[in-house]
């Protein structure tokens, strides 16, 4: 590895930097360097648009910088111990986030705390000394024009490779050990050898970082359009056992008439990617349908059977099983950070076994639609679509597809599916003298079961019919 006094090196012609920010002008005319460096030098190799600017700066002290561009914009202080700002200039959606260069190391349970030494005369490579991977090591001197490359990054990104920094990397933060999988599947990189050797070996770190931290790298994963690639360089590093130890134990679990050398996990794995993008679902892509394909199947180890009667491998009741193991994880791991409803994906997974071909008629499509939720039930039929393509069959989704484009015609009709939707309301039936308590809210839920079966029932004069008549209720 190249040592951090490399020289500067022209950008190549791949390389497009952005446009040097006028808004922090004021700073190079005080004195200032700055430098983009990170994660954006990177996505200007990769062609990748970066909303959010990582700027170093250099030659200023962190009050300076702070007096400079207090009056352009609005200012967060991430941390003074940090030297960290982000700035948002005023009538403008950009947001930088400003450093001094600072060497850091990684203190105190779950890695959440860093001994931190900022210093605005620190040379730019020795910053850069500090970060996790060659590809995020590189920064750009706007005002000379110079890519500052002391690890080689460029050419690992050329090369489709991701290398650590140096040999400390991951004890330093293990978090590094999620960010370099969900890196090598976002961006098809190769870990390079010396690197995944080094993964292995401090595979166990992970489990001192936050679930906050591991979840929000799993969340980057989840941007992959394979994120079956990560989830299997967890598998390979012995990662997977400690961030989600029930998938762990669906490795080598045969999946019984299914393809040749499967097995649960692989299973899963092409669910999984369907989830993420097969162009054959709809919400492909969607939070919470992504975590019910990862799940959907984590109790199969241990419902496991041999039916020898029917001379073949049975799974009964693995989908309630997998429910619960779904709650426990998404709850340790406190997955609502990514903005996702574990209800929402507990029930997509304990309901992933309907069978399409049950609901053929429009009374069976709307009972359907009322027990899973309007907004649910779209996602469930695409986890199902998700868990076809990843069986011995991809292909056969026909009748799923159908059933969805059904339920589509439905939910367009405006059905009456809860108590709220009917014509008529507690009020109504308080004034034919029905009291307010458990019997009035009995009738409106017989109600809604007869506008269900038959929608033009739901008119206020023909439900008031029902309630006197079919129901036994007179007027007082």
């Amino acid at each position: 590895m190249s040592s951090v006094k490399t020289p500067p090196s022209k950008p190549t012609s791949s390389f497009k930097p952005p446009a040097f920010p006028k808004v922090l002008e004021s700073l190079t005319k005080n004195g200032g360097e700055v430098y983009l460096v990170g994660g954006p030098v990177r996505d200007c190799f990769l062609a990748r648009k970066t909303k959010d600017l990582d700027i170093l700066v250099r030659k200023l002290s962190f009050e300076q910088i702070k007096k400079l561009l207090q009056p352009l914009g609005k200012i967060i202080l991430v941390g003074k111990s940090f030297g960290v700002l982000k700035f948002s200039p005023h009538n403008s959606e950009d947001e930088f986030d400003i450093a001094l260069p600072r060497t850091e190391k990684s203190t105190g349970t779950g890695h959440k705390d860093f001994e931190v030494s900022f210093d605005q005369t620190l040379p730019v490579a020795t910053d850069l000394q500090r970060r996790d991977f060659t590809i995020n090591a590189m920064a750009y001197d706007f005002l000379k024009s110079q890519l500052i490359d002391p690890h080689n990054g460029q050419a690992d990104l050329n090369n489709n490779l991701l290398r650590q920094v140096h040999a400390n990397s991951f004890p330093e933060d293990p978090l590094r050990l999620l960010r370099a999988i969900q890196f090598s599947a976002r961006f098809n990189l190769a870990i390079e050898p010396e690197t995944l050797v080094a993964m292995k070996q401090h595979a166990e770190l992970i489990e001192t970082v936050s679930p906050e931290r591991i979840t929000y790298e799993v969340g980057k994963l989840f941007l992959a359009e394979r994120p079956s690639v990560g989830f299997c360089i967890m598998r390979d590093t012995g990662i997977l056992k400690y961030v989600f130890p029930e998938l762990h134990k669906t490795v080598g679990v045969e999946q019984g008439k299914k393809l040749a050398n499967d097995d649960v996990f692989l299973h899963t794995m092409r669910v999984l990617d369907a989830s993420r993008s097969d162009k054959a679902i709809p919400l492909a892509g969607d939070m919470e349908l992504m975590l019910a394909a990862l799940f959907h199947d984590v109790g199969k180890p241990r419902t496991k059977r041999f039916d020898k009667a029917k001379q073949r491998l049975t799974f009964y009741g693995h989908q309630t099983l997998s429910r619960k193991l779904a709650e426990k994880r998404m709850r340790e791991l406190k997955m609502t950070t990514l903005g996702i409803n574990p209800g929402n994906v507990a029930t997509l997974v304990e309901h992933h076994m309907f069978q399409a071909k049950s609901y053929f008629t429009e009374k069976a499509i709307r009972r359907f639609i009322q027990s899973i939720g309007e907004e649910l039930v779209l996602k469930l039929v695409d986890l199902r679509t998700a868990d076809n393509r990843g069986g011995k069959y991809p292909d056969g989704i026909h009748g799923v597809q159908r059933l969805r484009k059904r339920i589509v015609k439905e939910l367009a009709k405006k059905p009456a599916l809860t108590v709220s939707d009917l014509e008529i309301s507690g009020h109504d039936l308080m004034e034919l003298g029905i009291p307010a308590g458990p019997a009035l809210g009995a009738i409106l839920k017989k109600l809604i079961d007869i506008v269900i079966d038959d929608p033009e029932k739901n008119k206020k004069e023909t439900l008031l019919t029902l309630v006197r008549d079919t129901l036994g209720h007179q007027p007082t």
